[in-house]
């Protein structure tokens, strides 16, 4: 792949799960410069850029939802993750609720708390880095009520239940991290889409799965925008179709 927006590589370790955001075992962190590549390629794709929504069905610990999260604030007013896994949920609900002020002042205080007691070097590190990303959302209105994190099977026979999505993106389980779980097992990617496009603003969304490069990713309700290749990884890029 190419990069047509990221194009000057630029210094994402305020982004590192060890300071601001928290790191969940066990789930994969995902490069920024790529997340933030896929993210303004979806907005190219979309009629309208504000105030729209965002939602990653296997989000993890919510590494990559909170990361767009902040690189995104001024378009984003709605924020979804759901996930099958009640371990990674709980790391995404705190690291999702970091994109509403509230929340990231929470945050600020138990670092500052630690700092006082032991002056460790990376927790003042991790101070200046939420002075950065605060001013990433400092003129968001967004609070904790837009923002929604919950456990579902999106393989499973129902969608979950928001409505009118603009942006989907989501790194599907592959290699040695993760893996499916839920009903669907046989054909999961399948049965993600049929749901997933239930949920969609049909006149203005775009979904960007991110697998490994074997995979083919195609459903009869969406046509193929785009697709790139990154190291071992691959982006396909779908719009609905509206039957």
């Amino acid at each position: 792949m190419k990069y047509k927006f990221e194009t000057i590589k630029k210094d994402y370790s305020d982004f590192s799960s060890d300071k601001v955001l928290i790191n969940a075992p066990r789930t994969p962190a995902f490069p920024v410069r790529v997340a933030s590549e896929i993210m303004s390629r979806c907005l190219s794709y979309l009629n309208s850029t504000d105030g729209i929504s965002i939602y990653d069905p296997c989000c993890g610990g919510g590494h990559l939802l909170t990361v767009i999260g902040f690189l995104y604030s001024a378009n984003l007013n709605k924020i979804y993750g759901t996930d099958i896994d009640d371990r990674a949920l709980d790391y995404a609900k705190r690291n999702l609720s970091l994109l509403a002020m509230e929340g990231l002042l929470q945050r600020k205080k138990g670092i500052q708390r630690y700092y006082d007691n032991n002056e460790e070097e990376s927790q003042l590190q991790a101070l200046e880095s939420f002075e950065r990303l605060k001013a990433m959302i400092v003129d968001s209105k967004r609070s904790h009520k837009d923002i929604h994190c919950l456990k579902w099977d999106i393989t499973s026979s129902q969608p979950p239940l928001f409505r009118d999505v603009n942006i989907v993106i989501t790194d599907i389980p592959y290699g040695n991290m993760s893996q499916w779980g839920g009903i669907m097992k046989n054909n999961p990617i399948e049965q993600m889409l049929n749901n997933i496009y239930q949920i969609l603003d049909y006149d203005n969304s775009v979904i960007a799965i991110i697998s490994n490069k074997e995979q083919r990713i195609k459903h009869e309700y969406f046509e193929q925008i785009k697709r790139l290749k990154h190291g071992k990884r691959q982006f396909t890029f779908l719009r609905p179709l509206i039957t």
